[in-house]
């Protein structure tokens, strides 16, 4: 599959990627079905729905939290990304999940310092966590003594605040002196939120100051562009979200360097594929329900598309969703 010379393995602190292309994670996307099928396209890395920290602890049962957590480690590498403010309940959440049977086969943790959403930013959280760099200090280093070298752990941060407070160097630097094993950056700022364009200069600049693998995040879409995103900025590796949902076939277009895109037919079975795991995962009428957001983005584009999805808003039951898939599937041709 891989003719992309800029393809190639990654290390981060001990584990060894296949490729350094990863799956970004994305609240609503990244469900342990959609990673599966990155994976088999292939995606390097899969990462999960950001999950609270203090939330796990008021959960060690994982009855909330097990539909955002869980892994496949059969599914290549997966790691698991957790969102707080509280120094000590990263380290109360990471020996959760290194305790765990299933959770603790994860392949690395990561923090998440760059969520822009305002539920998230008002609790001091994500991206609010690029403002407070001395508390983002204490939760990496408190974050990686919990790992115990067990894991890798890994941050993903922003460009910064706004315009007037692009600070993604200096935050890169503290993070490596704490001994984080890798850093992913959107080349956007929380003022941006995912409008604009993405500056990749400051991944860059980014990976000019620190000697950690650098992932680049943001307006990478085709294969060209994750081509020169890792030409132009030097960066280990492209992560990839928005333009992946829906769109799983992007990481295997970036290996081959074809940006062919999936017929009716394979797009029908890939939707049926992502049902029929969330069906396993989450039963009957809890997948359904999930895969009509699914559907918008698995279909954009496409002819019908607005009656397909229109149609879905009132199935319940599988077997009928996938019969409307195959009526879809017949009008394309």
């Amino acid at each position: 599959m891989n003719r992309n010379l800029l393809v190639r393995p990654l290390g981060i602190g001990t584990l060894s990627l296949p490729n350094n292309l990863a799956l970004a994670p994305m609240a609503g996307t990244s469900d342990l079905a959609f990673r599966r099928i990155c994976h088999r396209m292939g995606a390097g890395l899969t990462v999960t729905e950001l999950v609270s920290a203090r939330g796990m602890m008021h959960d060690p049962a994982m009855r909330r939290n097990w539909r955002y957590l869980a892994i496949d480690a059969d599914a290549g590498a997966m790691g698991i990304q957790l969102f707080g403010a509280d120094p000590d309940d990263f380290a109360a959440a990471i020996w959760q999940i290194l305790d765990h049977p299933i959770l603790g086969r994860c392949s690395l943790i990561d923090i998440n310092m760059g969520c822009p959403v305002r539920k998230v930013v008002s609790e001091g959280a994500g991206c609010a966590l690029m403002q407070t760099p001395q508390l983002a200090a204490r939760i990496a280093q408190k974050a990686v003594a919990a790992a115990q070298g067990l894991k890798p752990v890994t941050v993903k941060c922003r460009s910064g605040w706004d315009d007037a407070s692009v600070n993604a160097v200096l935050f890169a630097r503290m993070l490596a002196d704490c001994g984080v094993s890798a850093i992913t950056v959107h080349a956007r700022t929380r003022a941006q939120m995912y409008g604009g364009k993405a500056d990749w200069s400051v991944l860059a600049a980014v990976k000019a100051a620190v000697s950690l693998p650098v992932y680049g995040n943001g307006d990478v879409t085709c294969w060209q562009d994750a081509d020169r995103m890792l030409r132009e900025t030097g960066v280990d590796g492209v992560m990839i979200g928005r333009a992946a949902q829906g769109n799983p076939w992007l990481f295997r277009q970036i290996h081959s360097q074809d940006g062919t895109g999936p017929g009716p037919e394979d797009r029908r079975d890939i939707i049926l594929e992502h049902l029929a795991q969330l069906a396993e995962l989450l039963g009957e009428a809890t997948a359904v329900r999930e895969m009509r957001r699914h559907l918008g983005q698995y279909l954009r584009g496409t002819p019908g598309a607005a009656r397909l999805r229109a149609a879905a808003m009132a199935v319940t039951r599988r077997e009928d969703l996938e019969n409307l898939l195959g009526e879809w599937q017949i009008r394309c041709q």
